[in-house]
């Protein structure tokens, strides 16, 4: 088996003619002091953060070369064959409606393109330019300069919301008015209080709507809460799970008027990852954070503890980079998660019985998932996702909310 783009570095620098291909493309490379921080990462997703100056180019050649090697050192993998779901008895596709035509969006496109039963049919953002030229790269049927044009088209069955955050409420409430099932991106909203009116109008109008929490419905997630209740590392103890990089200077996530800050786009993972695995929210929370010079919080620390003894260590930040990576530790072993943790492709179980590495590859992109369990949802007539469950989102913003007073973080718009 030869390397590839998605060999872990850490599987790269046990090889010494891998590690030569590397200092051959990256001069200095292997001698990095940060390098100790980034070896669960492949040089793929390193490649997608601006401050590793790794170009589309350099890493293609690099992977040209690594590909000529032998990985006689990589640890097996155990791959495991995902079923997925698949429409049956309906004439048509679930047509796909979106607003927002950004980076993230064009991840859900390409799942949406790639999942047999969906069909990416509309787009529309305020900037028709934007809107065209996103159609024009997905094949998108209908193009429109304005939300209320999307949900007024008949045609359109779901619509993904992926816009600015500070943009979701109205953007959603819009959509939920006019009758249309609702995929909003996380978080759902910029506070609890926007989360319960949004969760409210669903109800009330008997629509579907889900967040976007593309994590908790990655297989190899899925797969570490398998192997806890199947006892593979007795009782769960402790949760470490971190999320942190350093943004660029420029970046909308230092701005307060967009809802900027760590929190909402990063900490919503570990401590979604956490509850989940303990199954409830904390009963004690203690936490510190670093703010930015903007004011938004920057480098954060949170300590969840459950009466019944488990405890979670969560970090994330947009000034440093850590690990982001997860372990949940037991009385007969850990899991580690590793990295990105959020988007993870490879766990491995540590017990008594030894060790054993589990890697569900993606059939896409890792969006996938989340549009099979909206086209799961709809097909069954359920108006919220048993998986991603609204009074669990709600309660998230809740608790994110209490975090952000005890650090003194006020959005322009909340004041």
């Amino acid at each position: 088996m030869s390397f590839s783009e998605n060999t872990r570095i850490g599987e790269l620098l046990k090889s010494e003619a891998a590690k030569a291909v590397l200092e051959k493309h990256f001069p200095g490379f292997t001698a990095t002091p940060r390098l100790a921080l980034a070896q669960g990462f492949s040089l793929k997703v390193m490649s997608g953060f601006p401050q590793s100056k790794i170009t589309p180019d350099q890493l293609k050649a690099c992977v040209e070369d690594l590909a000529k090697l032998e990985a006689t050192d990589q640890e097996t993998i155990k791959v495991i064959s995902v079923q997925n779901y698949k429409r049956i008895g309906f004439k048509s596709d679930l047509r796909w409606g979106i607003m927002g035509p950004g980076k993230i969006a064009k991840k859900l496109a390409e799942a949406i393109e790639g999942t047999e039963g969906s069909e990416l049919y509309a787009v529309a953002s305020h900037s028709m330019d934007r809107a065209k030229t996103f159609s024009e790269e997905f094949n998108v049927q209908k193009v429109y300069g304005s939300y209320e044009e999307l949900v007024e088209d008949p045609a359109v069955d779901v619509v993904y919301i992926a816009n600015l955050k500070t943009q979701h409420f109205e953007s959603a409430k819009l959509a939920l008015q006019n009758k249309k099932a609702v995929l909003l991106e996380k978080p759902l909203t910029i506070n609890a209080k926007q989360a319960e009116e949004l969760i409210t109008i669903a109800r009330q109008e008997n629509v579907f709507l889900m967040e976007a929490m593309w994590m908790r419905f990655n297989p190899n997630i899925i797969k570490v809460k398998e192997l806890i209740n199947e006892g593979g590392i007795g009782e769960v103890k402790k949760i470490d799970a971190d999320f942190s990089f350093e943004c660029e200077p420029d970046s909308v996530l230092r701005l307060p008027e967009f809802g900027g800050g760590a929190l909402l786009d990063l900490g919503i993972y570990p401590i979604s990852f956490a509850n989940w695995i303990i199954g409830r929210i904390p009963d004690t929370i203690t936490s510190q954070c670093m703010l930015t010079s903007t004011g938004v919080d920057g480098i954060d620390s949170v300590t969840f503890e459950w009466k019944t003894g488990e405890k979670a260590e969560l970090t994330f930040g947009i000034d440093c980079l850590r690990t982001m990576s997860a372990k949940v530790m037991g009385t007969d072993g850990y899991i580690e998660v590793f990295p990105p943790f959020h988007g993870a492709q490879v766990i491995c179980l540590h017990n008594s019985q030894g060790l054993e590495e589990y890697s569900i590859p993606f059939r896409i992109n890792g969006y996938e998932y989340e549009v099979e369990e909206v086209m799961r949802c709809l097909d069954m007539g359920l108006k919220e996702s048993l998986i991603m469950p609204l009074d669990e989102t709600l309660n998230t913003m809740k608790l994110m909310d209490g975090l952000r007073s005890e650090w003194g973080v006020v959005f322009p718009s909340e004041r």
